[in-house]
């Protein structure tokens, strides 16, 4: 799943981040750094993988998908890029900013659960059989989010009213 790749991306450069800075960040920092990076990095990949295949290519994606091709595909092609934009403006617009990003993130991983929990009841009625696949995004998709929001809970000012 190419998920894990973009996820393991952003885990890279954060850690090339802490480096360039001497592993001298304390748990805070380093807290910061690797939840700015996972803004940053998948969810950036995932704005252009998602608007190059949805906008530019939609038909080569829907024939993949086994679905039907549609207007549809243009919309989530720029939903996905607004969700890279959220993450790249992390750079510049933080503290309760990143509680907006969290939060069109949390939108975006309810669109992943419910698809691929469709897509799982749908192949255990048609096929007789749990897909793993889908079984696994599910789980990696709630983990995610609890993780990022775990990770965004120890770092002060990302949930302030202030």
């Amino acid at each position: 799943m190419w998920i894990f790749i973009f996820i393991g991306a952003g885990l890279l450069t954060a850690g090339a981040q802490l480096a360039i800075q001497g592993f001298t960040a304390d748990y805070e920092q380093v807290m910061k750094t690797l939840l700015l990076h996972q803004f940053v990095v998948p969810h950036g990949l995932i704005a252009v993988f998602g608007f190059v295949i949805n906008v530019i290519h939609p038909e080569k994606t829907a024939e993949k998908l086994g679905w039907p091709s549609g207007p549809f595909q243009i919309k989530y092609g720029f939903a996905q890029l607004g969700l890279g934009v959220m993450g790249v403006l992390s750079i510049w617009f933080q503290g309760n900013f990143w509680v907006g990003t969290l939060v069109t993130l949390y939108i975006y991983g309810l669109s992943g659960l419910w698809t691929h929990t469709m897509e799982l009841r749908r192949k255990r009625k048609e096929e007789g059989r749990t897909d793993r696949g889908e079984l696994i995004a599910i789980i990696m998709d709630v983990v995610y989010h609890v993780v990022l929001t775990w990770m965004s809970l120890q770092i002060p000012g990302v949930w302030s009213l202030s």
